[in-house]
């Protein structure tokens, strides 16, 4: 009788190690799973984040780049008219606009340079109404609609494009080619842009040879 009992409480223990054994296999995929799932979906929301800031980049271009490069004939008729603001009059005159000055963003109606807090990609124009917060004048759907396309975009390269490289890549050119099409009347921005892309080109050949 003692022998059964013996027997008996040993298969039991087999039987419980082994269930415990195939769950510990059986539930391994699913975390390996739930991992892979965590780690995609943290490098699209950084995909997504980059192309907004991109987007706001990409603007500051399309808002500078022609009054930088604006020919004598183009300045006299931006100086003369009355859309204009005297702010940035002041800066053509001058002419000490350009990518890096001033280096902070600011009005182009009132001059008010912009607080951290206003220039946070997407979540400031809806923070501020679509609207200065000094003058109270709109900022244009243009600004949202740039970024939001662009962090639609990175996102879109980075969720269809294995890795980082190719997403990044084909997502630079994407706000390379924005630019380009929006500053496509200025003659002299153009010309600085085609150099630029000739650069970009050679560097989407270097990537090309290098993972050849």
């Amino acid at each position: 009788m003692n022998c059964w009992i013996a027997s008996f409480y040993q298969n039991q223990k087999r039987r419980i190690s082994f269930n415990q054994e195939h769950s510990c296999f059986k539930s391994q995929p699913r975390l390996e799973t739930l991992i892979g799932v965590r780690v995609q979906s943290f490098e699209m929301g950084v995909f997504a984040v980059l192309g907004v800031i991109s987007g706001s980049f990409v603007n500051v271009c399309l808002a500078r780049l022609p009054l930088q490069f604006a020919d004598g004939e183009k300045r006299s008729c931006l100086l003369t008219s009355p859309k204009l603001s005297t702010c940035l009059k002041n800066h053509l005159r001058e002419k000490t606009i350009s990518l890096y000055n001033p280096a902070r963003s600011f009005c182009f109606s009132c001059g008010h340079q912009l607080s951290w807090v206003e220039n946070i990609p997407v979540l400031s124009y809806f923070l501020n109404s679509g609207h200065c917060r000094k003058c109270n004048d709109p900022i244009g759907t243009g600004t949202i609609v740039t970024e939001i396309v662009h962090g639609l975009v990175y996102l879109g390269f980075g969720w269809f494009l294995n890795g980082w490289i190719w997403p990044l890549t084909f997502s630079i050119n994407f706000s390379f080619l924005w630019i380009l099409v929006h500053c496509w009347n200025c003659q002299k921005a153009r010309m600085t842009l085609f150099i630029t892309g000739v650069i970009i080109l050679l560097f989407n050949l270097g990537i090309y040879l290098i993972h050849k």
